[in-house]
């Protein structure tokens, strides 16, 4: 027996080439093997490989700990190695939390981003820059819009919870009694109420006024209270109380340095604090609160008359379906929306990022946009999207593009719902297929597999021609797909051919490509894990995921730098096959149908674009199959593991693939 010859083929990829089938030939390679330097490959457009990255934990280029766009920069070339034409980033707006969900600004980009002076400014010249040298080597840039919700530090929440008659009042859902008034909101028409879904505020503006006293120490019982702790120690209520003109008073003996925060009826739902950050209390200096505020320093020594006055407030709900620091926007009537001032708001931010130079936007929680968790209005949503994406691609193409721009939705749900939102969008993610190959690999059957992959693709341009279907394994909401096959590195390996040799636009999420593995038990942390470039660690922006990583998986040899070096590694499967992917226009843009070829546990199709054909075929069980192939096998363009051909007989080891020019 003679091993297959493997070369370079049609520009990227490793193949394999069979000696003369009257002799037979075998391989007994384990891996992807390794990738030749890539060259020039074909445009794929829309359907091109998308890598998935976490800003946050991507490449950290400065060392503070957290990636950053200058990060990203770096490491382009590592990302065109793998076959990807595009990125989606993490949310890159200004943020409360590490993972920027919550939006504070939507015109502006995370400064804690920026690499040198941490401004708004520099962090928008850095992502200008991310977007060019992108743009230079053939990748697109697509950002994360949050439609759904706001952050609770966000201008447009502060000004309407303090001021109700502010315009940005109506940019949210706010009420008295939201059981009673749910229904008067258009926008959450055909949905009913869910009391768990809308949050507490207490509104208005006291003024809080200290003064020196001599007066002795009061012990009050009003409704408003003041939290009070020394530096770096525990605090306490203090009551108030009340005044003779409606105001609240107490008088204390302060010496030293103290935080505080004022609370009526004693709840934290009712807190007022300052209006920014680091402000200290100023001796005989009124100072006006806001619901919800910062910590308030002053640092005192002697006794002092605490005066709160203006002291009118207001308890009103809003809508919050996935956090109280989350806040639902409000777009009215969608059947007008591209009339309400919220969605001209968002819309004119997303312009700014278009005129940037971005190429697309993964729209995020798109089902709960009209409702809530537990009850929304598919029907609503699709006309609100639509609008959606017909507005961004009024910009899009008003700054000089031929093309449509790409938008994909998070419309998380099964497959007869997830496609219905093509009506409004030309682009989901299919959460079926994810389950389908976990459950394909785990069971060591492909019994369904191709029809239910192919059904897709047909059901999604069954409802327009344009439909793009974007699949992937897991992603940074979910249990790892490493996890998902019990850290199997022969299924993860398989898993990575699978998605890059079948129909629609792949994504890949960080850390796949390397093994990865995490559940979201302790916390979506554990599945947002930094890259680990290097054995040493740098550049590994654990800060981050707040140093919430698996110290047992990151070790050196999952690194990228042990993985480049080994033929065998997960990494240069990914790569293998990312390459192979940009080489054959039957698998960047071609169709798939079924092909009948061995027995359950062999999955295998044809890939198809105008004249060229390959027959692709996967062996899901861990074990040695043999069966017969009546296609030509006289042209192996890639292999993941273990291929013998022998005269029309194909044997393959477990988890073993190959990919065949027709």
């Amino acid at each position: 027996m003679k091993r297959i010859l493997f070369w370079a083929a049609a520009i990227l990829c490793l193949a394999c080439q069979p000696e003369n089938t009257d002799t037979g030939s075998t391989d007994s390679g384990s891996g992807g093997g390794s990738t030749p330097t890539p060259t020039p490959v074909i445009a794929t457009g829309d359907v091109a490989t998308t890598y998935q990255l976490l800003i946050y934990s991507f490449a950290d280029s400065d060392g503070d700990g957290v990636g950053d766009f200058k990060g990203i920069q770096s490491k382009l070339d590592y990302l065109a190695a793998l076959g990807v034409k595009a990125l989606w980033l993490s949310p890159a707006h200004p943020t409360s939390s590490y993972h920027a969900y919550d939006v504070n600004d939507y015109y502006s980009v995370n400064p804690l981003y920026a690499v040198g002076e941490k401004t708004t400014a520099k962090a928008e010249q850095d992502f200008k820059d991310l977007i060019d040298a992108a743009h230079a080597k053939g990748i697109k840039i697509y950002m994360d819009y949050i439609l759904n919700h706001s952050g609770k530090n966000n201008a447009w929440f502060q000004e309407a919870l303090s001021n109700p008659s502010s315009k940005y009042r109506d940019y949210y859902f706010f009420s008295a009694k939201p059981s009673a008034d749910y229904k008067n909101f258009p926008m959450l028409k055909g949905t009913s109420y869910q009391s768990g879904e809308w949050k507490q505020a207490v509104t208005g503006s006291p003024t809080v006024t200290i003064t020196s006293t001599t007066d002795p120490e009061t012990s009050g019982n009003a409704n408003w209270d003041m939290w009070l702790w020394p530096s770096g120690s525990e605090g306490s209520a203090i009551k108030f109380v009340s005044g003779a003109d409606g105001s609240y008073y107490l008088i204390k003996e302060l010496n030293g340095s103290y935080g505080m925060l004022f609370r009526k009826d004693g709840s934290w739902d009712g807190k007022f604090g300052a209006k920014e950050k680091n402000i200290s209390l100023t001796l005989d200096t009124p100072l006006e609160l806001k619901a919800d505020g910062e910590d308030i320093w002053f640092t005192g020594s002697g006794r002092y008359r605490i005066t709160l006055t203006n002291v009118s407030t207001e308890t009103l709900y809003y809508m919050g379906c996935f956090s109280d620091w989350m806040p639902d926007l409000n777009y009215g009537d969608v059947n007008q929306a591209q009339n309400n001032a919220c969605f001209q708001d968002l819309a004119a931010s997303a312009d700014k990022w278009i005129r940037l130079g971005i190429d697309g936007l993964r729209l995020d929680a798109v089902k709960h946009i009209c409702g809530g968790i537990n009850s929304y209005n598919n029907a609503s949503n699709i006309i609100l999207l639509g609008k959606w994406y017909n507005r961004c691609n009024e910009t899009f193409k008003a700054v000089g593009h031929s093309d449509n721009i790409f938008m994909v939705a998070e419309a998380w749900d099964g497959h007869s719902v997830e496609k219905t939102y093509y009506k409004g969008l030309t682009s989901c993610f299919e959460f079926d297929y994810g389950y389908k190959v976990r459950d394909m690999l785990n069971g060591k059957s492909a019994s369904g597999f191709v029809d239910a992959v192919a059904g897709y693709v047909s059901d999604h341009t069954a409802v327009r021609s344009d439909a793009v279907t974007s699949f992937f394994l897991s992603n940074h909401d979910q249990d790892r797909f490493g996890s998902n096959v019990s850290k199997n590195k022969a299924r993860m390996k398989q898993a990575g051919a699978i998605l890059l040799s079948g129909p629609g636009k792949p994504f890949i999420y960080q850390g796949e490509e390397l093994g990865y593995w995490g559940t979201k038990g302790n916390g979506d942390e554990w599945v947002r894990t930094p890259i680990l470039w290097d054995k040493a660690g740098n550049e590994c922006a654990k800060k981050g995921v707040e140093n919430k990583v698996d110290a047992t998986m990151l070790q050196p040899s999952i690194s990228v730098e042990a993985q480049q070096a080994d033929e065998s590694s997960i990494l240069n499967v990914y790569k293998t096959w990312g390459s192979l992917r940009n080489t054959y226009p039957a698998l960047a843009s071609g169709s798939m149908t079924k092909a009948s070829v061995g027995g359950t546990s062999i999955a295998a199709w044809y890939m198809t674009s105008g004249t060229q054909r390959l027959l692709v075929i996967h062996n899901v069980s861990d074990g040695n199959t043999s069966f017969t192939v009546s296609d030509s096998m006289d042209k192996p363009v890639a292999r993941l593991g273990t291929v013998t051909v022998k005269g029309n007989v194909l044997t393959l080891g477990g988890n073993s693939s190959v990919v065949f020019e027709q």
